[in-house]
């Protein structure tokens, strides 16, 4: 269900290529009284890794004061996906997520290409700021 629900997400997203009025409305409507929060994370950033040459791919979304791991419509290194969807279920996803997938549609994401020993660092560095 969550899953059909950020792929429609997506193509919203990918059919208006813009953030309108409309776009938001839709948004607010699946995530209440979260969207201005979804739209924030996108002003801050989103960040496709990839590591060469195994072609892995991790997605980062910039956060006030860190970076939070992505794997697309399945985890986020976030504490509100970690307490409200994982432990308490309130929610199927984070907005994290839904920035994620709202900014690969868009295209509009920053891409770092670096070697796979980088890939070790980056999750260390992840677990030392939680």
């Amino acid at each position: 269900m969550s899953k059909d629900l950020l792929f429609q997400v997506f193509r919203e997203a990918q059919k208006k290529q813009v953030l309108d009025e409309e776009f938001i409305s839709f948004l607010e409507s699946i995530f209440p009284n979260k969207s201005t929060d979804v739209i924030n994370v996108l002003k801050r950033g989103i960040i496709k890794y990839t590591y060469e040459p195994s072609n892995r791919i991790v997605w980062a979304a910039k956060g006030e004061n860190q970076e939070h791991l992505i794997y697309p419509k399945l985890y986020c290194s976030c504490q509100d996906f970690y307490k409200n969807v994982v432990i308490k279920k309130k929610r199927k996803f984070c907005k994290h997520i839904l920035a994620q997938i709202i900014s690969e549609a868009l295209n509009n994401f920053e891409v770092i290409i670096l070697k796979d020993d980088k890939f070790k660092e980056f999750v260390s560095d992840l677990r030392l700021r939680v």
